[in-house]
């Protein structure tokens, strides 16, 4: 018996970053079909690395319907090299579906969230630009598709440089995990990016 073997993802931690652009959107109700067209909205979205060679492509400070949310992570792509262009990109591959129930930025709801990517139509590009055609539902009804085209943010934007690690404030690692003592590097301090040296 043959089985069929996938190519294995490519590591590219350049392309690891945020994104800033614009997504285009249309809302589906799920049991009537109806379609609303949307319109235009400044979109962010980060690109990082997951675990066992997973990449997670997050929504940052994302709104759906009523609610928003801090961070809404599809954790489980795949970045695939398509080596069959002239210009050097990686498709981005769900392998699982998003659902979860995410805690909104005021902490009053609880929401559960499906969603996908379109890998066909979903792209980084090596001059730092992404397209990325994803979808979520909310509320079990409600679908909302979304075609996001974006410009990589430069790293060093908002990193600040201080010597000192005596401040009496919460640190949370570049994963948003919160750390107790930390080393050298990156961390999110009141929302900024700190370099402790």
């Amino acid at each position: 018996m043959m089985m069929a073997q996938r190519q294995k993802p490519e590591i590219v931690p350049a392309v690891y970053g945020i994104y800033e652009g614009e997504a285009t959107n249309e809302m589906v109700n799920e049991k009537t079909g109806a379609k609303t067209p949307g319109q235009k909205r400044k979109v962010t979205i980060e690109i990082s690395e997951g675990e066992t060679e997973f990449t997670v492509v997050a929504l940052k400070d994302f709104t759906i319907g009523q609610y928003s949310f801090d961070k809404i992570p599809y954790e489980s792509c795949l970045l695939y090299p398509q080596t069959q262009t002239k210009d050097k990109k990686w498709q981005i591959y769900l392998e699982s579906n998003l659902y979860n129930t995410f805690t909104t930025k005021d902490k009053k709801h609880n929401v559960t969230l499906g969603g996908n990517i379109d890998d066909d139509k979903s792209f980084v590009h090596e001059d730092g630009t992404l397209e990325l055609d994803f979808d979520l539902t909310f509320d079990y009804k409600t679908t909302s598709k979304y075609v996001f085209k974006g410009k990589k943010v430069k790293n060093t934007t908002g990193i600040n440089k201080i010597t000192g690690r005596n401040a009496r404030h919460t640190v949370y690692d570049l994963q948003g995990r919160r750390v107790e003592k930390p080393g050298k590097g990156i961390y999110i301090v009141n929302g900024k990016k700190i370099v402790f040296k």
